[in-house]
């Protein structure tokens, strides 16, 4: 019969088992001399002294007490020469993987990350919980996401040390399983605003593997959702606001989750641009994140846009078109006296071209950046117009996104950076999730700052 609430406290037992190795002795293969396992900070090392059997493919097999496992370390690669390695010494050596057993090619497993985010409730109130029904184990701080007809539980478990657990409920290869649970990290990440790294265990039945990824986890200073709107500090101050937004506010629903986590796994570019946002999120970057947020931005307009979506006529009544150049023309004629004949003359020729078609091919820079809002039907403010346009002061070298004449002191150049980078990160956010299919409120980050700018920005949350 099938538990009904999750538990992860036996492979949590053999981790901490594992972690908690002080110059632990063990016995290496082929090795005469004493050796020891140790753990600093987060690094693993393995101390040797006497003559040192260096492995010829990269693995090593020890004996922990009288269980055996593998160890792998890119220093036995190390160049020494063949008249040296004869020679018994104290060597040390960084452990870069731990197995025992081995992984099946096909199963079910389980992936532990220990959890730096220190947040008790990493998805309450942001992403759907799955409802607890008689076939699968359940917990309340847990998301269940479709990927491919395979069921995946993204749970945040214990207390210290906590742990984000990926598993798979539906039996999977184990090459599927470590891409998916790529794209989950980086999925989970975005939405919740903290996207798991570093060291890990992988778990399948009595084996396990531990390794270590070179990227750690990335904690953003943004998160798109949240159906808690007293989760801002603004807001305690506005009671009667917050509860009507309480009222309409909802979290993410798990297939968005899982469209989002499929669309990443698939795509190599949404895969880069989630990571880029999440690294320059994470360094909290004043100056860096306008310029790296309007280049993801491009980025989702090249994957999002569909060729044939494109207006390729913006007005298909030709009367119409005809009754408009000629009012404009009347138009110009009212200011002719304080025009120049030669521009005159330029702006008439314009006129006629007024409905020209779109080359999908040729969308110019302002039209390709728009282009994903209106395929995905996102209305674009005054504002968020303005904020597009800020794509090209960066491009130009204008990093401080100065209009011309202006000067600002550096605190308002930096109030300034912060408004922009809110203005940009919500309207990624908005393609993202419209993309993956959410309708609902996005957190309009911009609104949030205490910034003369933000008075165009009526609303906390907005509407997609």
């Amino acid at each position: 019969m099938i538990p009904n609430i999750k538990n992860f406290d036996k492979e949590i037992a053999r981790i901490t088992e594992i972690e908690n190795l002080r110059s632990h002795l063990v016995r290496l293969e082929g090795h005469e001399g004493k050796s020891a396992i140790t753990k600093i900070k987060k690094e693993f090392h393995l101390e040797s002294d006497g003559v040192f059997r260096y492995p010829d493919n990269g693995k090593l097999g020890l004996y922990l007490d009288d269980e055996f496992l593998v160890l792998t370390s890119s220093d036995f690669d190390s160049p020494f020469d063949n008249a040296v390695r004869p020679i018994p010494a104290i060597r040390t050596f960084d452990i870069d993987g731990l197995c025992k057993g081995e992984l099946k090619d096909s199963g079910h497993f389980r992936m532990f990350f220990f959890d730096t985010s220190k947040t008790s409730h990493l998805f309450w109130k942001k992403l759907e919980s799955p409802n607890h029904n008689d076939r699968h184990p359940w917990s309340f701080n847990c998301v269940r996401i479709d990927i491919g007809n395979k069921l995946y539980d993204i749970s945040q478990y214990g207390k210290n040390p906590k742990f984000i657990v990926i598993e798979n409920l539906d039996s999977v290869s184990r090459n599927d399983f470590t891409k998916d649970s790529y794209a989950i990290q980086k999925g989970i990440g975005f939405l919740c605003g903290y996207m798991p790294g570093g060291e890990h265990y992988i778990f399948s039945g009595e084996s396990f593997e531990y390794s270590r990824l070179s990227r750690e986890a990335l904690k953003s200073v943004y998160y798109p959702v949240t159906a808690n709107p007293y989760s801002f500090v603004i807001l305690h101050n506005d009671e009667q606001r917050a509860k009507k937004y309480d009222k309409i506010l909802k979290e993410i629903p798990s297939q968005v989750i899982s469209n989002l986590v499929t669309q990443i796994r698939d795509s190599e570019e949404l895969s880069v641009a989630i990571l880029f946002l999440m690294e320059v999120a994470h360094l909290k970057s004043v100056v860096s994140m306008p310029g790296v947020f309007s280049v993801i931005l491009e980025s989702l307009a090249n994957s999002i846009i569909t060729p044939a979506k494109v207006t390729s006529q913006l007005i298909p009544d030709k009367e119409l078109v005809e009754d408009m150049v000629r009012d404009l023309n009347e138009v110009l004629d009212k200011y002719t006296p304080r025009l120049d004949t030669n521009a005159m003359i330029k702006l008439r020729r314009r006129l006629p071209g007024l409905n020209r078609p779109l080359n999908p091919q040729r969308l110019t820079n302002a039209e390709k950046l728009r282009e994903p809002f209106d395929q995905l039907g996102i209305i674009l403010s005054a504002s968020d117009e303005r904020a597009l346009d800020f794509r090209n002061y960066l491009l130009h070298g204008n990093i401080l996104m100065n209009e011309q004449g202006q000067d600002r002191t550096s605190r308002e150049i930096d109030d300034h950076m912060l408004y922009i980078s809110a203005k940009l990160y919500t309207l990624i956010s908005k393609l993202i999730l419209k993309n993956s299919g959410f309708n609902g409120h996005v957190i309009n980050h911009a609104k949030l700052y205490d910034y003369s700018n933000a008075v165009d920005d009526p609303e906390y949350f907005e509407l997609i």
